[in-house]
């Protein structure tokens, strides 16, 4: 890099400052949803103690059941009271869920009710963080700002794990309750969107907006006219089932839907809800709380790298690149088990090979299959349908995380954990395709560009034949 490039790009990394800092704040709804992910791999054994096996398995998977009912709630509150405000509405909600695991004692009806609270307001974050991160940025970097909810969500599930050496789910539960407030503070400082200010026919608040996050000395008049166009063409597309029963939009919701569909099947949440027990089958015997932090680690470096490669290599890329080593991860970690099973010396024999497998898979995952869907997610939806769209794929998402988690243990218990990982792979090999084949790359483009990939464009218009282009 030379002398005059490196200082243009400090120039511009200073100027977008604000734009990484307010992503990073509405990402904090993402380290909260983290804490309450991560929640379960420590503190499902230590409730074993005190409660049945059924009650901690419910408590553990009905956090995705409350994700998945709290996405219903986006549509209703997002375009009236604003992504801002809807998500500094959740903190009181988060905290209240937390006090509840906190004092809960033997009272199963406590955690299953912490556990929807916090879930219900963690699914809501996953929709509203993106769109907010999406329509703050710049085109040049929406990609980075839209991985920083998966890295905030991962560096909050290393936060929950390191709370684990205190073996004590009181005291676990107290630390994540320092998430919502942090998360409702910094929040407070950054303004709402300029694109939901200029919905709301306050272009005055929009400036502000816009020229806030672009630097008192940028010209906004380009992105500010660009955005007015959307919002026109917006007017013409209504929120109801025939609006989402038009060929492009339905091509463009099987896309998210597909995407969310691998995310979930690619075997993540069985990992994360259940890390800690699934380390313990291998029988490598290092200690499975330092385990679950090596893990947490991983994911971390992994979306680090993410969010500075994002919007240099594409979506299309680093999925490929990510599914194709998590097939490889799991196809290892089922081999494993199948000698675990049938050829237990050869096992002890390459003992590494669980937790390396664990590791790289998340590592992968987090590379491309955890944080692009999201990101994703809040960049190919026309606007005055982005709502209704986004909560649906995420309800979908959510759906299917409560069904893994609450599937996996009964499954991996009738046909042995080297079946339920060999599917896994499987999956993780269908997805490769499927990305190829039916993503659209959305690097650099602007929302117009993206809208007229998939065709949506033509639904602002209200003309027939609508175009797959």
């Amino acid at each position: 890099m030379s002398e005059q490039q490196r200082t243009t790009f400090i120039e511009l990394f200073h100027r977008r400052i604000p734009q990484y800092a307010a992503a990073a704040a509405a990402c904090m709804g993402g380290f909260s949803l983290g804490c309450g992910l991560g929640w379960s791999a420590p503190c499902v054994e230590m409730l074993r103690s005190k409660l049945d096996d059924f009650a901690v398995n419910v408590i553990a998977s009905v956090f995705p059941a409350g994700a998945a009912l709290g996405t219903i709630a986006v549509p209703l509150l997002v375009d009236r009271i604003g992504r801002k405000w809807t998500m500094m509405g959740l903190v009181p909600i988060i905290i209240v869920g937390w006090i509840l695991l906190i004092s809960a004692g033997r009272l199963v009806s406590f955690y299953v009710i912490g556990r929807i609270l916090t879930g219900a307001c963690g699914g809501m974050c996953c929709v509203l963080a993106p769109m907010y991160s999406a329509e703050i940025s710049e085109k040049q970097i929406r990609g980075t700002t839209g991985v920083f909810f998966q890295l905030l969500l991962v560096i909050g599930i290393l936060y929950v794990y390191v709370t684990g050496f205190t073996r004590n789910v009181i005291a676990i539960s107290s630390l994540c309750c320092i998430a919502p407030i942090v998360f409702g503070v910094t929040m407070s400082y950054v303004p709402e969107s300029p694109l939901y200010y200029l919905i709301k026919n306050r272009e005055e608040d929009a400036r502000k907006s816009m020229q806030f996050f672009r630097g008192s000395k940028f010209d906004i008049e380009l992105e500010i006219n660009a955005f007015k166009e959307q919002v026109e063409r917006s007017k013409f597309q209504k929120s109801n089932l025939t609006a989402f029963m038009k060929l492009p939009l339905l091509k463009t919701l099987g896309v998210a839907y597909g995407l969310m569909f691998f995310q979930q099947f690619s075997g993540i949440n069985a990992i994360i809800f259940y890390g800690y027990s699934i380390l313990e089958a291998t029988g490598v015997g290092m200690d499975s709380q330092l385990e679950l932090v090596i893990l947490g680690s991983v994911q971390v470096v992994a979306c680090v790298a993410a969010a500075l490669l994002v919007d240099k290599l594409g979506r299309k890329l680093l999925m490929v690149i990510s599914l194709a080593t998590m097939c490889v991860c799991m196809a290892a970690l089922a081999g494993f088990f199948v000698l675990t099973n049938y050829q237990p010396h050869i096992a002890d024999q390459i003992h590494w090979l669980p937790l390396t497998s664990v590791c790289v898979y998340i590592l992968a995952f987090c590379f491309g299959t955890g944080p692009i869907p999201w990101a994703y997610m809040g960049e190919i939806f026309p606007t005055r349908l982005k709502g209704v769209a986004s909560s649906s794929a995420a309800f979908f998402n959510w759906l299917l995380a409560f069904v893994v988690t609450i599937a996996f243990p009964s499954v991996a218990e009738v046909l042995d954990y080297f079946v339920v990982f060999a599917f896994f792979a499987l999956l993780c090999a269908l997805a490769i395709l499927f990305v190829i084949f039916c993503m659209v790359e959305t690097k650099g483009k602007t929302f117009a560009e993206i809208e007229q990939a998939y065709g949506t464009h033509m639904l602002a218009q209200n003309e027939e034949p609508y175009s797959m282009q």
